[in-house]
């Protein structure tokens, strides 16, 4: 299984195999950055355009799209080639060969437009663990004291998610992670490097 990083919270995840899951690639990634690739199918964490949005979602055409209710809405009248799934916080679902877990996060006090659902995704595949905590502001969704996870993505750009503080609290109270990859700080990148700081200093790996 492989990871490829994209703008703010998005990112590929390539299994063994070879399918492909695309999650929340939004508005942020420019559109001449997904010439070429296609995916199998795509998941979205939330309403707000740095995760969906509908261009980007053309652009990458994936067989099989997951949303929520309130994400089905917003696509209105725009034709999508993809075949439309709506899951709900608390779904468990596979995907091809990927299991993927639905749970609802806290956004947290400063979102003008605040989702209905806001999930986090716990990802299984080719015997890996990955957890996308989504835009994560208080630790929220399912315990993670119990949880080995090899590829933990989490956001550190604050006022809408962590901050690196937060985000660095947040990642001890799992049980063990072997790689934390942060997101979420296209517009604030000095608290990647912050972030980096912290963590490697207490002992984590970031990719």
């Amino acid at each position: 299984m492989t990871l490829t990083k994209f703008e703010q919270s998005g990112f590929i995840l390539e299994t063994d195999s070879g399918y492909r899951l695309a999650i929340d690639i939004g508005s942020y990634t420019p559109l001449e950055r997904l010439a070429g690739i296609s995916v199998d199918a795509m998941l979205v964490s939330h309403i707000h355009g740095d995760h969906f949005s509908i261009e980007q979602i053309k652009k990458l055409s994936p067989k099989k799209l997951y949303l929520n209710r309130e994400c089905i809405e917003m696509i209105g009248e725009e034709t999508l080639s993809s075949e439309i799934i709506e899951v709900k916080v608390g779904n468990q679902i596979d995907i091809d060969d990927i299991k993927v877990q639905f749970f609802n996060v806290d956004h947290g006090p400063n979102v003008k437009i605040r989702p209905k659902e806001n999930f986090g995704f716990l990802i299984e595949a080719d015997n890996k663990k990955v957890y996308f905590a989504g835009d994560m502001f208080n630790p929220s969704g399912i315990d993670v004291t119990s949880l080995e996870i090899n590829d933990a993505l989490i956001p550190v750009g604050t006022f809408y998610t962590f901050g690196p503080k937060e985000a660095l609290a947040f990642a001890k109270k799992f049980k063990k992670i072997g790689k934390i990859t942060p997101m979420h700080y296209h517009k604030t990148p000095e608290t990647r490097e912050e972030f980096i700081k912290l963590a490697t200093n207490k002992g984590f790996y970031i990719n």
